[in-house]
């Protein structure tokens, strides 16, 4: 009987999925049963993983897996040396989600550049005439975006950004960068330049040992005074701290993040004091619309790797294939 393990809730159609094949064992285990997920893992066949880890005592567990369903596109909660020792191949949502990042991107960009947390606060709080007269909103049109990573995401952000009569520059050396260009978007080879260059920065790159801290401190000393950075990528691709301490010098005019280094961000963490900026809890892909096409791509990726046929286009380690 194949077993396919639901770590942390998904939506219902998924387990619907996976029940309308006969003789289906499905195991819902929730965040904190550490323990009852080594035990299931020793027979299973298939796990639909979320946001909670999967380390290398877990994949050591599990001799039957087939598939690790990742509920996303990011897949460092799983430990990858260890999926590769065991022959475990990685799935993950392929571009389910991409749109769904790419409009809150637009949000955080609006939000911080219309100051929209400050203006709702004012009207709240009874200051409706004090923050009307300071003006602190900047307008999107015929500002310079910068785009850092044309992907799945990268590639929808650059024309709503377009739509609203930005210039948009794109920063990836590894696509052909007649890819760009042929969309209409300006290539740019030196991302320092290029930082110098923009008014607002959106990252859209993979968390790996090259772009951990792509933003630093003297990267964001390149940024144009007054710059904004939108990050819904991985939260250490841009340095925290480096970000509090260029918001609180005024250099950077507000960031809009929907990640963070550590998640969720402790209450104590200085860049939640800037009330100039926006963040929201990694909820990039959580659209209801998004969480159902989440859902049913692990199912049927699970449901693939049981039938031996799953489908290398959503495998992020194909060499365990």
């Amino acid at each position: 009987m194949p077993k396919v393990i639901i770590h942390n809730a998904v939506d219902p159609a998924a387990r619907a999925l996976l029940e309308a094949r006969p003789g289906m064992e499905i195991q819902v285990i929730e965040r904190d049963e550490r323990e009852r997920l080594r035990r299931e893992l020793a027979d299973a066949d298939a796990i639909i993983l979320r946001y909670l880890p999967l380390d290398a005592g877990d994949l050591r567990a599990a001799p039957n897996l087939k598939v690790i369903a990742r509920h996303g596109v990011g897949y460092d909660n799983v430990d990858m040396a260890a999926a590769g020792e065991c022959g475990i191949p990685v799935a993950t949502i392929g571009d389910a989600n991409s749109l769904t990042v790419a409009e809150i991107t637009l949000y955080l960009m609006l939000a911080t550049a219309k100051q929209g947390l400050t203006h709702d606060a004012a009207v709240r709080g009874g200051d409706w005439w004090q923050v009307r007269e300071e003006a602190r909103s900047i307008e999107l049109y015929q500002k310079t975006v910068l785009v850092v990573g044309f992907g799945r995401i990268g590639s929808l952000v650059a024309p709503r950004c377009r739509a609203f009569g930005m210039a948009v520059n794109v920063c990836d050396p590894y696509i052909p960068q007649s890819l760009i260009s042929d969309a209409g978007f300006t290539p740019v080879a030196d991302f320092s330049a290029a930082l110098a260059d923009a008014d607002i920065v959106t990252l859209h790159t993979p968390l790996n040992d090259e772009t951990r801290h792509m933003i630093d401190a003297p990267a964001l000393a390149r940024m144009k005074k007054g710059a904004i950075l939108i990050n819904t990528s991985r939260g250490p691709v841009a340095d925290g701290a480096a970000l509090h301490a260029a918001i609180a010098s005024g250099h950077i005019h507000a960031a809009g993040l929907d990640v963070f280094e550590e998640e969720p961000p402790q209450p104590a963490n200085p860049l939640l004091a800037h009330t100039n900026s926006i963040f929201t809890p990694h909820i990039g892909g959580l659209s209801r619309e998004c969480f159902y096409r989440s859902a049913i791509v692990c199912a049927q990726n699970s449901l693939d790797a049981i039938d031996g046929k799953l489908n290398a286009a959503y495998v992020v380690n194909p060499e365990v294939l």
